[in-house]
C-alpha cells in the first residue's frame, strides 16, 4: 500500500508544478511564404520554456489557428506541413495577463524538390541503381560536398525524387547496380560501370550543380550512366618489415587520383610477411596495420601503378601515442588547468577520434594510440575563465589547430593565455526591440581562430568569452544555414550589416546588433 501512496504523492507534486490555465489567447494564420496563400491543415506548435507548455493546433481552410486559456508568458510558434519546410514565427509572442494576440503569422517555405530519371547508355530507364544527393557546404575553410540523402531505384521507370530540400546547390550522382557484362567463360568483363554525376560526368569537378530556390520543383535532372573500358589488372607485391613474430598484417590500397578501385591483401606470420595484391592502373595510398597477434602498429606509403610493381617495402611502426600538458603563457599566473577538454578529430572527414580532460597539473594523456597516422584537427574546450588558446605545439613545433599531421608518438603542448576578452550585447530589430532566439556569428581575423556561433537567449542577449584579443566581425541572423554562414563569399553580401569590434587584452566590449531578417535573404 505504501508504494501506491508514494505514486499518488509523486503525481500530485507533478500536477502542482504545472502552470494554471489563464484567459489569454493567441490566434493567427499560416501562409505559403512564396505565394501568400493560406495553408490548410498545418500543424502549429506553441512552446514556452518558462512555463513548460507545449500545445498544438491545426489550421482551418483559411489557414487560421487559435490557442486559448493561456497564462502570461513568452511563447514561440512553429508550423509544419507536408510539402513545406518546418518554420517558426518571426519572433516570440509576449503575452500578458488576460492578453489577446490576433495577428500571429507563420510563413511556411515550400520544400524544394529534385527529381529525374537514371538512364542506361542507350537512354533506357535503369531499373537497378543507387542515387546519392550532395549539398554544398563550407567547412574547414573550404567548400565541400556533403552527402545528405540516397535512394535505391528498383522500378521499370528509373525515376528518383529528393524532397524536403532547402535552397542551395546540389550534386546528384548515380551508381549502376547491374553487374558488368561477362558472357565468356574464363574471361573478364571488358567494361566497368563508373559512378556518374548529373548529367554525365565522372567527377565532382566536371559535374553540373543543381540550383534549388525556395519552393523550387526542379525536374528533368536525368543522369545517363557511363561505362569505361576496364583497365588491366597489375600485380603489386612486396614485404612488410618491422612486424613482430606471430602478427597478422592487413594491407589496403585506396585510389587517390579519382579513378576509384582499390584492393587488399594479407601478410601472414608464416610467409616472411610478403604480400601480393592486384590493382588497376592509377595512384594509390597504402596502409598496413596489425589485425591480430600484436599491439596496434601501422605503415603507410604510396605507389603509382602503371604496370606490375614489385619489391614494395612497408615498415611497421607502433601506433602514435599522444600525451602532453596544458600550461599558462604568463609566468606566475594562477590558472586552474584541471578539466580542460582536448579532442582530436580526423581530417578531412572530421570523425571524432579521442577526447581527454587535463588533470590538476595540466597533464593530458590519450589512453589509446591514435589510429592510424594521418592528419588531424584539435578542439580545446572548457577553458579556464579568462583564457584562450595562444598556441598548440606538437613535438616542439607550432601547428595549426585546423590541420596537422601525427605520424609518430610526440608530445602535445597547449599554451593558454589568461588575457582573453569578452564581447557581450543585445540583438534588436529595426525598431530597437530585443529579438530573442536569433543567431549571432562571430568571425575572427583570418587564421586566428575558428568562426563560432551562439543562440540568443529569451531576452535577446548574447556573450562570447575566452576570445583572443583582436578585431572581430559580428552578424545577427533571424535564421541562417549552418552550411553557409562560415563561407566568406556568402557573408560578403551582408558585410554592410556586420558590426566590427576590437577587443583588447582582458577587455569586455558591448555591442547592439541589428538582426538580418529572413526576408532580406531571399
Amino acid at each position: 500500500m505504501k508504494y501506491v501512496l508514494l505514486a499518488e504523492f509523486v503525481c500530485a507534486c507533478t500536477l502542482a508544478a504545472q502552470p494554471k490555465p489563464g484567459t489569454g489567447t493567441i490566434d493567427g494564420h499560416v501562409f505559403n511564404s512564396v505565394t501568400g496563400a493560406p495553408v490548410r491543415k498545418a500543424s502549429v506548435s506553441l512552446m514556452t520554456s518558462q512555463l513548460q507548455v507545449w500545445l498544438t493546433a491545426d489550421t482551418d481552410a483559411q489557414g487560421r489557428f487559435e490557442f486559448t486559456a493561456l497564462p502570461a508568458g513568452a511563447y514561440r510558434l512553429t508550423a509544419q506541413h507536408s510539402g513545406f519546410l518546418e518554420h517558426a514565427a518571426r519572433r516570440p509572442i509576449v503575452l500578458g495577463e488576460d492578453g489577446h494576440v490576433t495577428d500571429a503569422e507563420i510563413r511556411l517555405p515550400p520544400q524544394g524538390v529534385i527529381s529525374g530519371h537514371v538512364l542506361d547508355e542507350d537512354g533506357d530507364p535503369a531499373d537497378a541503381a543507387i542515387v546519392l544527393l550532395f549539398r554544398q557546404t563550407y567547412r574547414d575553410g573550404r567548400k565541400q560536398w556533403d552527402e545528405i540523402n540516397s535512394v535505391l531505384i528498383l522500378n521499370e521507370t528509373g525515376e528518383y525524387r529528393f524532397p524536403n530540400l532547402s535552397p542551395g546547390r546540389y550534386l546528384v550522382r548515380a551508381y549502376n547496380q547491374h553487374p558488368p557484362v561477362n558472357s565468356q567463360y574464363g574471361d573478364q568483363p571488358k567494361m566497368d560501370y563508373v559512378p556518374t554525376y548529373y548529367p554525365n560526368a565522372t567527377s565532382e569537378q566536371t559535374a553540373s550543380p543543381v540550383e534549388v530556390g525556395a519552393g523550387a520543383d526542379v525536374r528533368g535532372i536525368d543522369i545517363r550512366l557511363l561505362s569505361v573500358a576496364r583497365r588491366p589488372l597489375f600485380h603489386l607485391s612486396g614485404r612488410v618489415i618491422g612486424a613482430k613474430p606471430g602478427e597478422e598484417i592487413s594491407i589496403s590500397l585506396n585510389s587517390t587520383d579519382g579513378g576509384g578501385g582499390g584492393g587488399f591483401a594479407n601478410a601472414g606470420a608464416f610467409s616472411d610477411y610478403a604480400f601480393d595484391a592486384s590493382a588497376r592502373a592509377g595512384q594509390y595510398a597504402i596502409l598496413a596495420h596489425v589485425i591480430s597477434g600484436g599491439p596496434e602498429a601501422y605503415a603507410t606509403g604510396s605507389v603509382n601503378v602503371t604496370g606490375n610493381v614489385t619489391d614494395v617495402l612497408l615498415t611497421m611502426t607502433p601506433a602514435p601515442e599522444v600525451a602532453g600538458r596544458i600550461s599558462a603563457a604568463e609566468s606566475g599566473s594562477q590558472v586552474n588547468l584541471k578539466g580542460v577538454r582536448v579532442r582530436l578529430r580526423r581530417n578531412p572527414m572530421w570523425i571524432e577520434q579521442a577526447e581527454v580532460q587535463s588533470d590538476a597539473a595540466g597533464r593530458i594523456v590519450f589512453p589509446e594510440p591514435i589510429p592510424p597516422p594521418g592528419h588531424f584537427a584539435i578542439d580545446v574546450r572548457s577553458l579556464p575563465k579568462g583564457c584562450f588558446v595562444q598556441k598548440v605545439m606538437l613535438g616542439g613545433r607550432e601547428v595549426s589547430v585546423d590541420d596537422f599531421e601525427i605520424l609518430t608518438s610526440a608530445p602535445l603542448d597547449i599554451v593558454l593565455s589568461n588575457t582573453a576578452g569578452t564581447i557581450a550585447g543585445l540583438v534588436a530589430d529595426d525598431d530597437g526591440k530585443p529579438f530573442p532566439y536569433s543567431t549571432v556569428t562571430l568571425i575572427p581575423p583570418d587564421g586566428v581562430s575558428r568562426p563560432v556561433k551562439q543562440s540568443v537567449d529569451d531576452d535577446g542577449k548574447f556573450k562570447f568569452t575566452n576570445l583572443r584579443p583582436g578585431k572581430y566581425k559580428l552578424f545577427a541572423w533571424e535564421e541562417v544555414d549552418d552550411g553557409l554562414w562560415p563561407d566568406p563569399a556568402f557573408r560578403k553580401k551582408y558585410e554592410g550589416r556586420a558590426t566590427e569590434i576590437t577587443v583588447g587584452p582582458s577587455e569586455t566590449q558591448n555591442a547592439q546588433l541589428r538582426v538580418i531578417a529572413a526576408e532580406e535573404m531571399k
